[in-house]
Protein backbone atom coordinates (compact mmCIF):
# COMPACT_ATOMS: atom_id res chain seq x y z
CA UNK A 1 0.00 0.00 0.00
CA UNK A 2 2.60 2.42 0.98
CA UNK A 3 4.98 1.48 -1.89
CA UNK A 4 1.86 2.03 -4.14
CA UNK A 5 1.39 5.89 -2.47
CA UNK A 6 5.15 6.46 -2.76
CA UNK A 7 5.03 5.21 -6.48
CA UNK A 8 2.11 8.04 -7.30
CA UNK A 9 3.85 10.83 -5.17
CA UNK A 10 7.38 9.94 -7.10
CA UNK A 11 5.53 9.57 -10.69
CA UNK A 12 3.76 13.07 -10.26
CA UNK A 13 7.02 14.71 -8.82
CA UNK A 14 9.33 13.94 -11.85
CA UNK A 15 6.69 14.43 -14.40
CA UNK A 16 5.91 17.96 -13.13
CA UNK A 17 10.05 18.58 -13.06
CA UNK A 18 10.44 16.83 -16.52
CA UNK A 19 7.46 19.47 -17.78
CA UNK A 20 8.75 22.61 -15.81
CA UNK A 21 12.06 22.29 -17.00
CA UNK A 22 11.16 21.63 -20.84
CA UNK A 23 8.15 24.61 -20.53
CA UNK A 24 10.83 27.02 -18.46
CA UNK A 25 13.24 26.69 -21.28
CA UNK A 26 10.07 28.11 -23.87
CA UNK A 27 9.61 30.76 -20.89
CA UNK A 28 12.93 32.19 -20.64
CA UNK A 29 13.44 32.29 -24.60
CA UNK A 30 10.47 33.74 -24.69
CA UNK A 31 11.43 36.39 -22.51
CA UNK A 32 14.46 36.88 -23.26
CA UNK A 33 13.76 37.51 -26.99
CA UNK A 34 10.70 40.19 -25.48
CA UNK A 35 8.10 38.20 -26.47
CA UNK A 36 4.64 38.53 -24.40
CA UNK A 37 4.09 35.44 -22.36
CA UNK A 38 0.14 35.16 -21.18
CA UNK A 39 0.60 32.35 -19.02
CA UNK A 40 3.18 29.76 -17.77
CA UNK A 41 1.43 26.86 -16.14
CA UNK A 42 2.26 23.36 -14.26
CA UNK A 43 -0.19 20.90 -15.14
CA UNK A 44 -3.76 20.74 -17.32
CA UNK A 45 -7.32 21.17 -16.63
CA UNK A 46 -8.96 23.52 -14.28
CA UNK A 47 -6.62 26.03 -12.68
CA UNK A 48 -5.91 25.39 -8.56
CA UNK A 49 -4.02 28.71 -7.92
CA UNK A 50 -2.02 31.31 -9.62
CA UNK A 51 -0.33 34.55 -9.34
CA UNK A 52 -0.25 37.59 -11.90
CA UNK A 53 3.19 39.18 -12.04
CA UNK A 54 3.48 41.83 -14.46
CA UNK A 55 2.17 40.40 -18.02
CA UNK A 56 2.52 36.70 -17.30
CA UNK A 57 -0.04 34.18 -15.01
CA UNK A 58 1.77 31.62 -12.95
CA UNK A 59 -0.60 28.76 -12.37
CA UNK A 60 -0.56 25.10 -11.24
CA UNK A 61 -3.50 22.81 -12.76
CA UNK A 62 -5.04 20.06 -11.79
CA UNK A 63 -4.11 17.32 -13.54
CA UNK A 64 -0.16 16.78 -13.53
CA UNK A 65 -0.20 15.47 -17.00
CA UNK A 66 1.60 18.35 -18.87
CA UNK A 67 1.76 21.91 -18.74
CA UNK A 68 2.33 24.85 -21.32
CA UNK A 69 3.60 28.31 -21.83
CA UNK A 70 1.23 30.50 -23.38
CA UNK A 71 3.10 32.98 -26.20
CA UNK A 72 1.03 35.89 -27.84
CA UNK A 73 0.45 34.74 -31.59
CA UNK A 74 1.76 31.25 -31.76
CA UNK A 75 -1.50 29.68 -32.86
CA UNK A 76 -3.65 33.01 -34.33
CA UNK A 77 -2.33 35.87 -35.82
CA UNK A 78 -2.11 39.31 -33.39
CA UNK A 79 -1.00 42.53 -34.28
CA UNK A 80 0.67 42.81 -31.15
CA UNK A 81 5.01 43.53 -32.33
CA UNK A 82 5.81 41.40 -29.04
CA UNK A 83 3.79 38.60 -30.67
CA UNK A 84 5.89 35.06 -31.19
CA UNK A 85 4.12 35.67 -35.20
CA UNK A 86 5.79 39.16 -35.83
CA UNK A 87 9.21 38.06 -34.79
CA UNK A 88 11.81 36.43 -37.39
CA UNK A 89 12.23 33.06 -37.83
CA UNK A 90 15.49 32.72 -36.09
CA UNK A 91 13.69 33.70 -33.31
CA UNK A 92 11.03 31.48 -33.43
CA UNK A 93 13.58 28.78 -33.63
CA UNK A 94 15.01 29.46 -30.46
CA UNK A 95 11.64 29.55 -28.95
CA UNK A 96 10.72 25.97 -30.26
CA UNK A 97 14.06 24.29 -29.31
CA UNK A 98 14.72 26.29 -26.19
CA UNK A 99 12.57 23.74 -24.11
CA UNK A 100 14.36 20.10 -25.50
CA UNK A 101 17.53 21.88 -24.78
CA UNK A 102 16.69 22.28 -21.10
CA UNK A 103 15.82 19.00 -20.48
CA UNK A 104 19.46 17.71 -22.29
CA UNK A 105 20.81 19.91 -19.49
CA UNK A 106 18.70 18.41 -16.54
CA UNK A 107 19.79 14.75 -18.10
CA UNK A 108 23.69 16.12 -18.00
CA UNK A 109 23.50 17.81 -14.49
CA UNK A 110 21.54 13.99 -13.14
CA UNK A 111 23.94 12.02 -14.92
CA UNK A 112 26.74 14.37 -13.09
CA UNK A 113 25.28 13.46 -9.85
CA UNK A 114 25.10 9.94 -10.58
CA UNK A 115 28.84 9.56 -11.48
CA UNK A 116 29.90 11.85 -9.28
CA UNK A 117 28.81 9.11 -6.42
CA UNK A 118 30.57 6.35 -8.22
CA UNK A 119 34.39 5.28 -7.16
CA UNK A 120 35.18 4.00 -10.44
CA UNK A 121 33.74 4.49 -14.19
CA UNK A 122 33.68 1.51 -16.66
CA UNK A 123 35.70 2.67 -19.64
CA UNK A 124 36.02 1.77 -23.76
CA UNK A 125 39.78 0.44 -22.48
CA UNK A 126 40.77 -3.19 -22.34
CA UNK A 127 41.38 -4.51 -19.52
CA UNK A 128 41.30 -8.38 -20.69
CA UNK A 129 40.30 -10.40 -23.40
CA UNK A 130 39.00 -13.67 -23.26
CA UNK A 131 41.28 -17.08 -24.48
CA UNK A 132 39.97 -18.45 -27.66
CA UNK A 133 37.66 -15.49 -28.34
CA UNK A 134 36.86 -13.24 -31.16
CA UNK A 135 38.89 -10.88 -30.11
CA UNK A 136 42.12 -12.54 -29.53
CA UNK A 137 41.80 -14.16 -32.89
CA UNK A 138 41.75 -10.03 -34.21
CA UNK A 139 45.06 -9.44 -32.20
CA UNK A 140 42.84 -7.28 -29.37
CA UNK A 141 45.46 -6.36 -26.54
CA UNK A 142 45.02 -5.21 -22.86
CA UNK A 143 45.32 -1.46 -22.60
CA UNK A 144 43.89 -1.00 -26.30
CA UNK A 145 41.60 2.03 -26.38
CA UNK A 146 38.45 1.62 -28.53
CA UNK A 147 37.76 4.57 -31.03
CA UNK A 148 35.12 2.69 -32.69
CA UNK A 149 33.48 -0.43 -33.45
CA UNK A 150 31.66 -1.39 -36.70
CA UNK A 151 32.02 2.34 -37.89
CA UNK A 152 30.52 3.65 -34.91
CA UNK A 153 32.62 5.91 -32.67
CA UNK A 154 33.07 4.95 -29.16
CA UNK A 155 33.29 7.72 -26.26
CA UNK A 156 32.24 5.71 -23.40
CA UNK A 157 31.73 1.55 -22.41
CA UNK A 158 27.65 2.26 -23.48
CA UNK A 159 28.83 3.13 -26.82
CA UNK A 160 30.44 0.36 -27.66
CA UNK A 161 27.59 -1.81 -26.09
CA UNK A 162 24.82 -0.27 -28.52
CA UNK A 163 27.43 -0.54 -31.29
CA UNK A 164 27.94 -4.35 -30.31
CA UNK A 165 23.84 -5.01 -29.95
CA UNK A 166 24.06 -3.74 -33.71
CA UNK A 167 26.46 -6.10 -34.73
CA UNK A 168 25.25 -9.26 -37.26
CA UNK A 169 27.61 -11.75 -36.59
CA UNK A 170 29.66 -10.14 -40.05
CA UNK A 171 33.14 -9.47 -39.90
CA UNK A 172 33.97 -6.25 -39.23
CA UNK A 173 36.10 -3.53 -38.07
CA UNK A 174 37.62 -2.26 -34.68
CA UNK A 175 39.42 0.85 -34.46
CA UNK A 176 41.80 0.50 -31.07
CA UNK A 177 44.45 3.42 -29.82
CA UNK A 178 47.45 1.75 -29.15
CA UNK A 179 50.34 3.66 -27.54
CA UNK A 180 50.26 6.32 -29.92
CA UNK A 181 49.19 4.27 -32.74
CA UNK A 182 45.55 3.86 -34.24
CA UNK A 183 45.34 0.68 -35.83
CA UNK A 184 42.28 -1.11 -37.55
CA UNK A 185 41.35 -4.77 -36.91
CA UNK A 186 39.18 -7.19 -38.14
CA UNK A 187 36.53 -9.21 -36.38
CA UNK A 188 34.20 -11.74 -36.53
CA UNK A 189 32.39 -11.83 -33.15
CA UNK A 190 31.51 -15.15 -32.30
CA UNK A 191 28.09 -16.48 -31.27
CA UNK A 192 27.15 -17.34 -27.49
CA UNK A 193 24.15 -18.35 -25.59
CA UNK A 194 24.21 -15.01 -24.79
CA UNK A 195 24.11 -13.70 -27.78
CA UNK A 196 27.46 -12.05 -29.68
CA UNK A 197 30.29 -12.21 -28.18
CA UNK A 198 33.81 -10.10 -28.62
CA UNK A 199 35.55 -11.48 -25.85
CA UNK A 200 37.09 -8.63 -23.95
CA UNK A 201 36.23 -6.45 -20.84
CA UNK A 202 36.58 -3.44 -20.13
CA UNK A 203 38.54 -1.36 -17.57
CA UNK A 204 37.79 0.35 -14.54
CA UNK A 205 39.32 3.56 -13.93
CA UNK A 206 39.56 5.60 -10.61
CA UNK A 207 37.03 8.61 -10.92
CA UNK A 208 37.94 12.25 -11.22
CA UNK A 209 36.20 15.70 -11.36
CA UNK A 210 37.52 15.11 -15.19
CA UNK A 211 35.93 11.46 -15.70
CA UNK A 212 33.12 12.25 -14.32
CA UNK A 213 32.23 15.40 -16.21
CA UNK A 214 33.16 13.60 -19.58
CA UNK A 215 30.94 10.76 -18.75
CA UNK A 216 28.22 12.73 -18.00
CA UNK A 217 28.35 14.92 -21.01
CA UNK A 218 28.96 11.43 -23.64
CA UNK A 219 26.13 9.94 -21.61
CA UNK A 220 23.79 12.46 -22.58
CA UNK A 221 24.02 12.23 -25.73
CA UNK A 222 24.40 8.50 -25.91
CA UNK A 223 21.16 8.55 -24.55
CA UNK A 224 19.75 10.93 -27.24
CA UNK A 225 21.12 8.65 -30.23
CA UNK A 226 19.55 5.63 -28.59
CA UNK A 227 15.80 7.52 -28.67
CA UNK A 228 16.48 8.70 -32.24
CA UNK A 229 17.60 5.04 -33.03
CA UNK A 230 14.89 3.33 -31.79
CA UNK A 231 12.33 5.70 -33.41
CA UNK A 232 14.07 5.45 -36.74
CA UNK A 233 13.87 1.19 -36.07
CA UNK A 234 10.21 1.61 -34.92
CA UNK A 235 9.64 3.33 -38.43
CA UNK A 236 11.09 1.11 -40.69
CA UNK A 237 9.79 -2.02 -38.46
CA UNK A 238 12.93 -3.25 -36.74
CA UNK A 239 11.52 -2.42 -33.61
CA UNK A 240 7.80 -4.01 -32.60
CA UNK A 241 5.04 -0.89 -31.36
CA UNK A 242 4.25 -3.45 -28.69
CA UNK A 243 7.41 -2.82 -27.16
CA UNK A 244 6.50 1.17 -26.66
CA UNK A 245 5.47 2.15 -23.05
CA UNK A 246 3.43 5.27 -22.68
CA UNK A 247 3.02 6.75 -19.10
CA UNK A 248 1.61 3.81 -17.57
CA UNK A 249 4.28 1.40 -18.23
CA UNK A 250 6.24 4.10 -17.15
CA UNK A 251 5.01 4.55 -14.10
CA UNK A 252 5.70 0.86 -13.50
CA UNK A 253 8.79 1.54 -13.82
CA UNK A 254 9.40 4.04 -11.38
CA UNK A 255 7.16 1.89 -8.71
CA UNK A 256 9.97 -0.74 -9.56
CA UNK A 257 12.68 2.03 -8.84
CA UNK A 258 11.08 3.18 -5.64
CA UNK A 259 10.85 -0.58 -4.41
CA UNK A 260 14.35 -0.41 -5.13
CA UNK A 261 15.41 2.66 -2.97
CA UNK A 262 12.82 1.41 -0.31
CA UNK A 263 15.01 -1.91 -0.35
CA UNK A 264 18.60 -0.98 -1.01
CA UNK A 265 18.65 2.95 -0.27
CA UNK A 266 21.45 4.99 -2.38
CA UNK A 267 21.68 2.45 -5.06
CA UNK A 268 18.34 2.30 -5.71
CA UNK A 269 17.28 5.80 -5.63
CA UNK A 270 20.16 6.34 -8.01
CA UNK A 271 18.04 3.61 -10.01
CA UNK A 272 15.05 5.91 -9.85
CA UNK A 273 17.49 9.20 -10.49
CA UNK A 274 19.02 7.16 -13.77
CA UNK A 275 15.21 6.33 -14.78
CA UNK A 276 14.74 10.15 -14.69
CA UNK A 277 17.67 11.24 -17.13
CA UNK A 278 15.94 8.50 -19.57
CA UNK A 279 12.46 10.50 -18.96
CA UNK A 280 13.95 13.50 -19.60
CA UNK A 281 16.34 12.74 -22.49
CA UNK A 282 13.29 11.25 -24.46
CA UNK A 283 11.41 14.02 -23.90
CA UNK A 284 13.55 16.28 -25.18
CA UNK A 285 14.27 14.43 -28.46
CA UNK A 286 10.51 13.35 -29.02
CA UNK A 287 9.54 17.12 -28.80
CA UNK A 288 12.13 17.74 -31.99
CA UNK A 289 10.86 15.38 -33.81
CA UNK A 290 9.09 16.49 -37.00
CA UNK A 291 5.11 15.62 -35.86
CA UNK A 292 3.07 17.94 -35.77
CA UNK A 293 1.50 19.28 -32.33
CA UNK A 294 5.40 18.76 -30.68
CA UNK A 295 7.95 21.67 -30.77
CA UNK A 296 9.76 19.49 -34.02
CA UNK A 297 6.63 20.09 -35.85
CA UNK A 298 7.09 23.76 -35.16
CA UNK A 299 10.39 23.90 -36.37
CA UNK A 300 9.65 22.14 -39.76
CA UNK A 301 7.54 25.09 -39.78
CA UNK A 302 9.94 27.56 -39.13
CA UNK A 303 12.37 26.27 -41.18
CA UNK A 304 9.57 26.37 -44.50
CA UNK A 305 9.44 29.66 -43.46
CA UNK A 306 13.38 30.28 -43.88
CA UNK A 307 13.16 28.94 -47.24
CA UNK A 308 10.02 30.79 -48.28
CA UNK A 309 10.82 34.22 -46.68
CA UNK A 310 7.26 34.41 -45.76
CA UNK A 311 5.67 32.54 -42.70
CA UNK A 312 2.38 30.43 -43.31
CA UNK A 313 -0.61 31.58 -41.54
CA UNK A 314 -0.54 30.79 -37.99
CA UNK A 315 -4.16 30.23 -38.65
CA UNK A 316 -3.60 27.20 -40.94
CA UNK A 317 -0.73 25.90 -38.85
CA UNK A 318 -2.38 25.95 -36.22
CA UNK A 319 -4.95 23.14 -37.85
CA UNK A 320 -2.19 20.99 -38.91
CA UNK A 321 -0.74 20.81 -35.23
CA UNK A 322 -4.38 20.62 -33.87
CA UNK A 323 -4.72 17.19 -36.54
CA UNK A 324 -1.37 16.05 -34.77
CA UNK A 325 -2.80 16.43 -31.41
CA UNK A 326 -5.74 14.10 -32.33
CA UNK A 327 -3.44 11.86 -33.54
CA UNK A 328 -0.64 11.91 -30.87
CA UNK A 329 -3.42 11.09 -28.32
CA UNK A 330 -4.77 8.08 -30.29
CA UNK A 331 -1.44 6.48 -30.21
CA UNK A 332 -1.14 7.09 -26.27
CA UNK A 333 -4.33 5.83 -25.85
CA UNK A 334 -3.35 2.56 -28.04
CA UNK A 335 0.06 2.32 -26.00
CA UNK A 336 -1.80 2.89 -22.60
CA UNK A 337 -4.06 -0.08 -23.46
CA UNK A 338 -0.92 -2.51 -24.70
CA UNK A 339 0.37 -1.15 -21.15
CA UNK A 340 -1.81 -2.32 -19.45
CA UNK A 341 -2.63 -5.78 -21.12
CA UNK A 342 1.42 -6.38 -20.34
CA UNK A 343 0.63 -5.75 -16.79
CA UNK A 344 -2.00 -7.86 -16.60
CA UNK A 345 -0.83 -10.59 -18.70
Amino acid sequence: MMTGLWTAVAAIIIFCVLVFVHEFGHFLAAKALGIRVHEFAIGMGPKLFGKQKGETLYSVRALPIGGFCALEGEDASSDDERALSKKPAWAKFIVMVAGSVMNLLLGFLLLLCIYGTADQIVVPEIAAVDSGSAAEAAGVLPDDVVVSLDGRTVHIAGDLAWAKSKLTGAETELVVHRGSEKRTLLITPQQTEAGLSLGIRMKARENTFFLTVKTGFYNTFFYAKVVLETFVDLLRGRVAFQNLSGPIGIVSEIGTAVKETAETGLAGFLSLVQLTVLLTINLGVFNLLPIPALDGGRIFFVLVEMIRRKPLPPEKEGIVHMVGLVLLLLVSLVVAYMDVIKLLF
